[in-house]
């Protein structure tokens, strides 16, 4: 699969994503206003896109209907470097009849399938976590 987008830096401080016809604002975080996301924030939130769909996926595959899902998600950037070299998500996930270790299981299945899970494991310590609640 090939993937394209466009990248725009439009003053000092500020640069623009577009993907078709979506567009994803960046701000180096320098202006009094902060008008958009840290690339560091995007590279971290990007998993939690991934693992929302993934698991959302593999939830409805498994017959379970997502209620609601929620993730909490903590980075830590090592400024010696500079990377980001620890990143944890905690995942809440809502379904009727969903067991703490069908949960798990249904987690793990998605981690094998998110294109950005495997892309950052090489690189950074991850932590993710899930919790399941019936109602």
């Amino acid at each position: 699969m090939e993937f394209t987008l466009e990248f725009e830096r439009s003053d000092d401080v500020i640069g623009v994503a577009r993907s078709r016809g979506v567009e994803l604002i960046f701000d180096t975080g320098h202006s009094i206003d902060k008008q958009g996301l840290w690339p560091m924030e995007v590279l971290v939130a990007s998993l939690a896109g991934c693992l929302n769909l993934d698991l959302g996926a593999a939830m409805e595959l498994s017959g379970y209907p997502v209620e609601k899902l929620t993730m909490t998600l903590r980075g830590h950037r090592n400024d010696d470097i500079p990377c980001i070299d620890a990143a944890s998500y905690h995942i809440d996930i809502w379904s009727p009849s969903l067991s703490q270790p069908a949960a798990e299981e249904l987690l793990l299945y998605a981690l094998g399938h998110s294109t950005i899970y495997n892309t950052l494991t090489k690189a950074v310590k991850l932590d993710i976590t899930i919790t399941a609640h019936t109602s």
